[in-house]
């Protein structure tokens, strides 16, 4: 029994951890929100091991797989059986043309895998917020001599002195 127990507190640092990830706690909270329920009913109402089995089953186009796997919406297979009567109507529309003999398009996936390569590959090479100098962090940390206030005669010091005990 107690080998269950560390195992299920195990689980939940694991999900604890992936929630403070960048995005992923919105994408999730999102899903639930669509599904009727709330990330603050997480503990309480809704247990770690459903979430985790809920977490596990996502449909390829929810929010949470998106963002973990942006083409992983087509392993659904609405999407393929959607892509696959596209690109039969386009090979129709080709055949039903014109007498002229034209080139078959590409599929839909393969164009879609592709741009999604050029997104990631332009993601991968434009300046993140981590690659960002803070030149405010690059200032010296060695104590800097304090200044002497600026010189004034005596006079003035004693109109001062006289003005406050007045």
């Amino acid at each position: 029994m107690a080998g269950r127990v560390e195992a299920a507190s195990g689980k939940i640092r694991s999900l604890l951890r992936l929630l403070r990830r960048d995005g992923v706690e919105g994408a999730i909270r999102s899903d639930l929100l669509d599904r009727g329920r709330s990330l603050d009913e997480l503990g309480r109402t809704l247990s770690w091991l459903d979430f985790d089995a809920w977490l596990t089953h996502l449909p390829g186009d929810s929010a949470y797989r998106r963002l973990v796997d942006p083409i992983g919406v087509f392993t659904d297979v609405g999407p393929d059986l959607t892509l696959a009567l596209i690109d039969e109507i386009r090979g129709l529309r080709v055949q039903l043309g014109s007498g002229a003999e034209k080139r078959a398009e590409e599929p839909t996936i393969d164009r879609i895998q592709r741009v999604m390569a050029a997104r990631e590959l332009a993601a991968a090479t434009t300046v993140r917020s981590a690659d960002v100098v803070d030149i405010h962090a690059k200032r010296s940390t060695t104590p800097q001599p304090k200044k002497s206030p600026p010189r004034t005669n005596i006079r003035e010091r004693l109109a001062r002195a006289r003005a406050a005990h007045n």
